[in-house]
């Protein structure tokens, strides 16, 4: 008979039972294997329940002094795969013992056995790992200023899930010497079709994973756009979504753009709201009449007119005023100071212009414009 066949012969029983008195009951020898197979099986039952108990009593214990509720979730997730892997062993061990059953009756119970133990097995992986993406997202999803990660975590346990399934399904399929060959073809050309098709999401969504992993933006950070949308919307935007597939950002002339990851990532991401260093530079240049009295006073005036404004940091260096350059027609002046957030940037560098404006105004302080002198031909020849 033929491993794997559901028709049986009468002669299959013929072990097990015999004829007494008209009726067919159960051979001494067959009761006894049968008995010794449940004692098997109700030993590995009360076993498995001990140490379940001894899990619960001590180990749990001693989990739970831990600063951490990761190794109580390990120890949960593997109480009951423990109980049914020790009750399977049991059974196949039981099995055994029955001497009188036919080669396909046991070659029956082991592929059964075989499914269970692979079912107990995807119960066990699924679960565990079902179970960390949870502590993830509860313990350091929440702490990340993101929403990337509680996207990505639904993403991740559906593409588990599939794995998974497909990893029993292949395994079932080569254990009753099923040719899986042409599925896994198929499941190859149709997985390369769909990456084919979903060129740009999958550029979008590898970016955003990329984002997640380097980090190099949060929510509320403000950085420098994309060259290829910058200059229309304007220079800066504020970070409000970072999404698994773009980002959205409110630019400073308060429109909402939905940017591509890829976009993102093509380009050098300049962030002003970092958190090694969070004070930016701001510099003012203007030319001076190049004279030395009327550079003096534009000088000491400047550095009064900083001092005075609280938005000027003095970290990490005090403002500086500095000549960069004597030009044709004036002398170079840079003013270089900090401040503490990015937002006060273009608003402290409009006050300190226009104090400036109004000091050098007052004090006759001359800046410069460029100047050209243009003498005609025709009244130089006159005048020869």
């Amino acid at each position: 008979m033929e491993r794997g066949s559901l028709t049986f012969r009468w002669t299959a029983l013929c072990g097990i039972l015999e004829r007494e008195g008209g009726r067919m009951l159960i051979s001494s020898e067959a009761l006894r294997q049968l008995s010794i197979a449940a004692l098997i099986v109700t030993v590995a039952a009360i076993l498995g329940r001990i140490a379940m108990l001894l899990i619960d009593r001590v180990i749990v214990r001693l989990a739970g002094r831990t600063k951490t509720a990761l190794d109580d979730l390990v120890i949960d997730t593997l109480r009951a795969p423990l109980f049914l892997a020790i009750t399977l062993i049991a059974v196949q061990i039981a099995i055994g013992q029955l001497t009188f059953l036919d080669t396909a009756w046991i070659a029956l119970f082991n592929d059964l056995l075989f499914i269970a133990f692979v079912l107990v097995a995807y119960f066990l992986i699924y679960r565990l790992l079902k179970n960390l993406l949870e502590w993830y997202a509860q313990n350091v999803a929440v702490k990340t200023g993101t929403k990337i990660d509680e996207q990505l975590i639904p993403f991740f346990r559906r593409l588990l899930q599939i794995a998974l399934t497909a990893i029993v399904l292949v395994m079932v399929l080569a254990h009753f010497g099923l040719d899986i060959s042409a599925l896994v073809a198929t499941l190859g050309v149709g997985s390369l079709a769909i990456a084919l098709a979903a060129q740009t999401v999958l550029a979008d969504t590898l970016a955003g994973f990329t984002i997640m992993m380097d980090r190099p933006f949060a929510v509320g950070d403000r950085i420098l756009l994309p060259k290829s949308i910058g200059g229309t919307y304007g220079e800066w935007g504020d970070v409000v979504e970072i999404g698994l597939r773009s980002t959205r950002v409110r630019s400073v002339d308060g429109v909402l753009l939905t940017v591509p990851n890829s976009v993102i990532t093509k380009d050098v991401v300049a962030n002003f709201s970092h958190s090694e260093s969070p004070n930016l530079r701001v510099r003012v240049r203007l030319g001076l009449v190049p004279d030395l009295e009327n550079v003096r006073r534009a000088m000491a005036a400047i550095k009064e007119i900083v001092d005075r404004n609280p938005n000027v940091s003095k970290y990490p260096r005090e403002p500086q005023v500095v000549l960069r350059e004597i030009r044709d027609y004036d002398v170079l002046l840079e003013l270089r100071f900090y401040v503490d957030d990015p937002r006060k940037m273009r608003t402290t560098k409009s006050e300190v212009i226009e104090e400036m404006l109004r000091v050098f105004e007052e004090e006759e302080i001359k800046t410069s414009f460029p100047a050209q002198v243009v003498r005609l031909q025709g009244q130089e020849e006159k005048r020869g």
